[in-house]
């Protein structure tokens, strides 16, 4: 039986890691909220969850980080309880405990559900001391269940909102600890996504970002064919949805479907975010992928030439098990033949528990940092082109925030939220949330500037 919850007790959430974290707190709040917590965003407060990411090394020191931060405000008195949920949380269930005794109780993504109720009773057991406190793990379930979605409360003030697709991943990567943790590919049901569309679009969301690890798989493991296409379009029938932007595609399955989507619907932004992660086949191989060099080639000539004006996007993995100067050599030139719109580069992360961390081979710190910065310097040239050459331009801009004197900043169709620049604009008036035509004035490497244009182009459904 759940405690009731003490009338007013407080509850902070802390997200870490990507887009999809960034949903799970969003569910974390609407759970806690329906469960009688008051959801705050900062100061002293009954409880704090931190949702963490366990992906790769950088994001787990910073969430290690945070944890003892947290501990270090429980000692203080600040908070009485701490939760660690996550990823993290998840994939190391079984040491975590024993190193962070501070932390009274751990859950993975598929135990959110369970969050409020457990937090009722630790808050109904503390007294003066936090010694009270039993520690507790869940952990068990690897992903969030689908029914959990409906109680999310998004954050939607500029206008933007993830539309998590499916969950977990059933491709076999052999640096990915994904599936690990996440558990195997399951895509969300149809109704589900589309029910979730419509509550973003009434709390103010213009433009949805769809993710999930491999969106091209949404709907294989119901043998469904064309399954993002055909999701697509149907949210593209949703009333008020300005936006929609697909993220994190397998470049295998980027077929002439999704080539059609883009030039058949006004509402699909021509962008495609697709990992290719390296282009040296020998390296391909070893990671796990399931295409060559010859293949990606080929997928960006038939993308270009099927749909004018695309913007692209990848990741690229540098350092990984085996990876030669040769090898390097070819990913670094494929960087300047293939100029991506935007690039991330990564110096892999030797994660345990995945076939890549015993691979012999493995390359020195140093040199993965040192061509990381190579091939960052050599797209940040690249960039800085790209950007001089749309001054003149006119372009739909989606306002995220907005500061005195008509200044403000939001994206165009060709940037995705956080990682693409921003376009900083003057002359603006309104609220965030608001789309509106833009002149390019001006640019640098990562940013546009522009003056908006008073216009019969100004937000409008």
């Amino acid at each position: 039986m759940t405690r009731a919850v003490r009338k007013g007790s407080t509850v902070r959430i802390h997200n870490l890691g990507c887009g999809k974290n960034a949903v799970d707190a969003e569910v974390m709040a609407g759970l806690l909220s329906e469960g009688g917590f008051l959801v705050v965003p900062g100061g002293r407060a009954d409880a704090a969850v931190l949702n963490t990411c366990g992906f790769v090394r950088a994001a787990k020191e910073e969430s290690i980080d945070a944890i003892l931060s947290l501990a270090a405000e429980k000692r203080r008195g600040r908070i009485r309880c701490l939760v660690v949920a996550g990823c993290m949380a998840r994939r190391y269930r079984d040491e975590l405990p024993e190193l962070l005794p501070e932390v009274d109780l751990f859950l993975g993504p598929g135990d959110i559900p369970d969050l409020p109720g457990h937090l009722a009773s630790m808050l109904a057991t503390v007294g003066s001391s936090p010694g009270d406190l039993a520690q507790r793990s869940l952990s068990g379930g690897g992903a969030l269940p689908d029914e959990a979605y409906g109680h999310r409360v998004p954050d939607v003030g500029t206008g933007s909102a993830f539309l998590k697709i499916l969950e977990g991943c059933d491709n076999r990567c052999a640096y990915c600890a994904i599936p690990a943790i996440r558990g195997p590919l399951r895509s969300r049901d149809r109704e589900s996504l589309l029910a979730e569309a419509r509550l973003l679009v009434r709390r103010g969301a213009r433009e949805l970002n769809l993710i999930g690890q491999d969106i091209t798989a949404y709907g294989l493991d119901r043998g469904e064919r064309g399954g993002l296409v055909s999701l697509v379009r149907a949210l593209c029938a949703v009333r008020g949805v300005r936006w929609i932007r697909l993220l994190y595609l397998y470049p295998s399955r980027v077929d002439d479907g999704i080539v059609d989507l883009l030039r058949s619907e006004e509402k699909v932004c021509r962008y495609l975010d697709i990992p290719v992660q390296h282009i040296d086949p020998g390296i391909l191989r070893r990671m796990g992928r399931t295409y060559g060099p010859d293949a990606i080639y080929r997928m960006l000539d038939r993308l270009r030439a099927g749909v004018p004006g695309l913007f692209l996007r990848t990741s690229l993995i540098v350092g990984f098990p085996g990876e030669t100067r040769v090898a390097f050599d070819r990913l670094l030139r494929f960087v300047d033949e293939a100029r991506w719109d935007y690039l991330g580069v990564f110096p892999y992360s030797r994660e345990e528990g995945t076939p890549a961390f015993r691979m012999p081979s493995q390359v020195p710190e140093r040199t993965k940092e040192e061509r990381a910065r190579r091939v960052r310097d050599a797209q940040a040239d690249l960039l800085a082109a790209r950007n001089a050459s749309r001054i003149g331009q006119t372009l739909d801009v989606l306002v995220e925030k907005t500061g005195a004197r008509g200044k403000a900043a939001g994206r165009h169709r060709g940037q995705a939220p956080e990682v693409d620049g921003s376009v900083i604009l003057s002359g603006f008036e309104g609220k965030p949330g608001s789309i509106v035509r833009v002149r390019v004035t001006g640019a640098k490497e990562w940013d546009l500037h522009g003056a908006v244009v008073r216009s019969r182009g100004t937000d409008s459904d």
